[in-house]
């Protein structure tokens, strides 16, 4: 459990979802997160977002520059804070890292890895991410 949790009005979560104990997370109104979902950083999530299934927020995971030490001994990196803002749509299968800001009306394409900052009403898509096209009005 998570007391560092807090949600919104109509927060809805699929099932088998993971949401890490360690991290602040807060998250608007209006929120889907389908099946086997994986909230392990520490975010701010907007009104009226989307999660597809199998996404995951992750970051700050272990050091891997002390050559001399194992790993799993290397201790932790810097937690950045993500930040999803209203309107926002991430598809199936995506992967979400720390520190990454997700502007308003934007969509992530299914199976995209997200390491850099997203534009407003944009799409983006690909491992890494890359900008694909901004949304029509």
């Amino acid at each position: 459990m998570n007391d560092k949790l807090q949600v919104g009005k109509k927060f809805k979560c699929g099932s088998s979802c993971t949401i890490s104990p360690k991290n602040d997370i807060i998250i608007g109104s209006n929120f889907f997160m389908g099946n086997n979902c994986h909230l392990a950083s520490d975010l701010i999530i907007g009104n009226n977002v989307l999660v597809g299934p199998y996404v995951g927020f992750v970051g700050g995971d272990h050091k891997i520059d002390e050559i001399n030490l194992p790993i799993s001994q290397s201790g932790r990196g810097e937690f950045r804070t993500t930040n999803i803002e209203d309107n926002v749509w991430i598809g199936y299968g995506s992967i979400v890292m720390h520190g990454v800001h997700i502007k308003s009306g934007s969509v992530i394409a299914a199976g995209s890895v997200v390491t850099k900052d997203v534009e407003e009403n944009s799409i983006v898509g690909g491992n890494p991410a890359k900008f694909l096209r901004f949304r029509k009005q």
